[in-house]
């Protein structure tokens, strides 16, 4: 008898214990949530969250890593392949989109929540913003080598993108205030700060 092909049983509730986590710690915070209360929320056993995580700390960077991947489309192989311009573009439309996101805001808030806690702002960072910006510094690295770009500082030509990236659609939503942007605003601005960061750094 064949397989079947796809996700094993294991996997299946990993995937199901980090989705249940990620929407507790977004509504409860950080502290609130017990590795009991994810295992009644996932349908699964506590013995079975604690098999996957050793602990909360491990299950909230699982959480946030789940939420980056699913924004970051762009598969690192392919960077090889694309024109800067184009991966820029897509990087970027990805992260602005995932910034704006209501899962972004709502674990952002839920980190704020918990502004004693320097752990879980030292956590957040960790799986979320550093990696993304060390995945964009790491890339752009590469096309100064290549001589596609060329910068007199790449840490802080990474974090300017970044920081343009942070737009008022993220903000407005941080505050509550008016509605989310459509997906087609958020790529137009995106495109849009593509533009003006290869101006500055085209060769």
């Amino acid at each position: 008898m064949q397989e079947k092909r796809g996700r094993s049983k294991s996997e299946e509730k990993r995937q199901l214990i980090i989705q249940a986590a990620g929407e507790l710690f977004v509504e409860h915070g950080f502290e609130k949530v017990s590795m009991e209360g994810i295992a009644k929320f996932a349908g699964v056993s506590k013995q079975t969250v604690y098999s996957h995580f050793g602990n909360k700390q491990q299950l909230f960077t699982a959480a946030i890593e789940a939420k980056c991947d699913e924004y970051t489309l762009v598969p690192e192989e392919q960077s090889r392949t694309m024109d800067c311009e184009t991966y820029l573009t897509s990087f970027c439309t990805d992260l602005c989109s995932l910034l704006a996101s209501p899962e972004a805001i709502g674990i952002l808030k839920a980190c704020i929540r918990e502004d004693s806690n320097t752990e879980i702002g030292e956590l957040f960072w960790a799986a979320g913003p550093s990696k993304i910006t060390q995945r964009l510094s790491s890339y752009l690295h590469e096309q100064s080598q290549r001589g596609n770009l060329k910068f007199d500082n790449i840490e802080f030509a990474t974090s300017q993108l970044i920081a343009m990236i942070h737009s008022e659609a993220q903000f407005r939503s941080l505050l509550c205030a008016g509605d989310a942007k459509p997906n087609n605003e958020l790529a137009d601005y995106a495109r849009s700060c593509v533009q003006v960061f290869l101006k500055a750094h085209k060769p």
